[in-house]
C-alpha cells in the first residue's frame, strides 16, 4: 500500500523490503536536523556555536573551491596544440638525422 505521509510503501503480507541505504540516510539527516532545531530553541549559546561551525565550514568549502579553480586555470594554460607541434618537429628532426 502507498504511504503518502512518508512517501513510501507499507508492507502488506508476504512482502520483504530490500535494504535502502539512501532512505536510512535521509531519515537520519531529518532526525539530526530536528534535534538541532529543538536544541537551538532552548539554548541560545548553541545557536551561536552552530553558526560559528557553519561559517567555518562555509569558509573551508570556499577555500577548496578556490584551490580547484586555480588548478583548473593552470591546466587551462597548457597549450596542447603547441605541444603536439613541438613533438612532430622533434620526430621530423630525428627522421632527418636517421636518413643522414
Amino acid at each position: 500500500q502507498t504511504d503518502p505521509e512518508n512517501t513510501d510503501y507499507t508492507m502488506e503480507h508476504g512482502a520483504t523490503r530490500n535494504f535502502q541505504a539512501e532512505k536510512l540516510l535521509e531519515e537520519e539527516e531529518k532526525r539530526l536536523q530536528k534535534e538541532r532545531e529543538e536544541e537551538e530553541l532552548n539554548n541560545p549559546m548553541k545557536v551561536l556555536e552552530n553558526r560559528t561551525k557553519d561559517s567555518k565550514l562555509e569558509m573551508e568549502v570556499l577555500e577548496n573551491l578556490q584551490e580547484l579553480k586555480e588548478l583548473n586555470q593552470r591546466q587551462a594554460n597548457v597549450d596542447f596544440e603547441a605541444m603536439l607541434k613541438q613533438y612532430k618537429e622533434l620526430e621530423e628532426e630525428q627522421r632527418r638525422k636517421e636518413q643522414e
